[in-house]
C-alpha cells in the first residue's frame, strides 16, 4: 500500500533537503531567492481551481504550501520565525477578525461581517483615513488588481467615479495628448491614467479587470496561432 504522507513529514523533508546532506540546491535557497516562487504557485493552483480539476487542485496547493514551509524553514536555521509562529499568527488573526464566531458581536449579514473584518483590519493597523487604508495595498500586487482594490475603498469612502461615456471621452483627450507629445515619460503618465480610468469602467460593469486582460490575452494567443497556422 502506497505511504500517505503527513504535514509532520513535509515539515522533517523540508528540514532533511536543507540539513547536512541534504539538497545542494535547496540548502543554497534565500529567501530572497526563492520569494517570486510563491506567486507563480498562487497563480497555478488558481488557473486549476478554474478547470476545477481537483487531483491538479491538491498538487497545487502542495507546491504553495511548500513554499510557506520552506520559508520557515529558512527562517528557523537563521532564528527569525518557524512554523509555529506562522499557525499561531494565523489563528490569532482568524479569531481576532471573528468576534461575531468567537465573541459576543452580533451581525446580521455577510456584509455587516465583511465591514466589521475591515474595520477590525484599519485598528489593528492604527488607520484614521482612507489614504491610509490605500497606502497598505500591497505594491506588490498585479497593478490592475491594486488598483481595483484602491477604487474599492475609495467608492466605500465616498469617492464618485465617473460614468463610463465620460471615461470613453477622457481616454480618447488623453490619447491625442499622448500622442501629439511623443514624450516617453508623458505617454507613461497617459498611460497609467487610462488604464486607472479602465478599470474604473471594469468596477462599473461588474467586471474583473484582471481576470478579462487574462481572457483576452488568452484569446489573442488562439487568434495568433490561427494567424501562424
Amino acid at each position: 500500500m502506497e505511504k500517505k504522507y503527513t504535514y509532520e513529514d513535509l515539515l522533517e523533508i523540508v528540514k532533511t533537503l536543507r540539513g547536512e546532506g541534504g539538497c545542494p540546491w535547496d540548502m543554497e535557497q534565500t529567501h530572497q531567492s526563492i520569494k517570486h516562487d510563491i506567486i507563480e504557485e498562487g497563480y497555478e493552483l488558481i488557473e486549476e481551481l478554474d478547470n476545477e480539476n481537483w487531483e491538479s487542485v491538491a498538487d497545487e496547493s502542495g507546491d504553495l504550501l511548500l513554499q510557506i514551509v520552506f520559508h520557515a524553514q529558512i527562517g528557523t536555521e537563521k532564528g527569525e520565525y518557524n512554523m509555529d509562529d506562522v499557525i499561531n499568527a494565523v489563528c490569532r488573526k482568524l479569531v481576532h477578525r471573528h468576534p461575531h464566531v468567537f465573541g459576543d458581536v452580533k451581525v446580521k449579514d455577510t456584509a455587516e461581517v465583511l465591514e466589521n473584518w475591515a474595520q477590525i483590519k484599519r485598528d489593528d493597523r492604527g488607520q484614521k483615513t482612507v489614504a491610509q487604508d490605500m497606502a497598505e495595498v500591497s505594491k506588490y500586487l498585479p497593478s490592475l488588481m491594486r488598483a481595483q482594490k484602491i477604487q474599492d475603498k475609495a467608492v466605500k469612502g465616498g469617492f464618485v467615479f465617473s460614468e463610463p461615456v465620460f471615461v470613453a471621452d477622457n481616454i480618447a483627450k488623453m490619447m491625442n495628448v499622448m500622442l501629439s507629445s511623443q514624450d516617453q515619460d508623458v505617454a507613461q503618465q497617459y498611460i497609467g491614467k487610462m488604464l486607472f480610468e479602465i478599470v474604473s469602467v471594469a468596477k462599473k460593469m461588474g467586471v474583473d479587470a484582471e481576470t478579462a486582460l487574462n481572457k483576452h490575452t488568452e484569446l489573442f494567443i488562439q487568434e495568433y496561432q490561427k494567424y501562424e497556422d
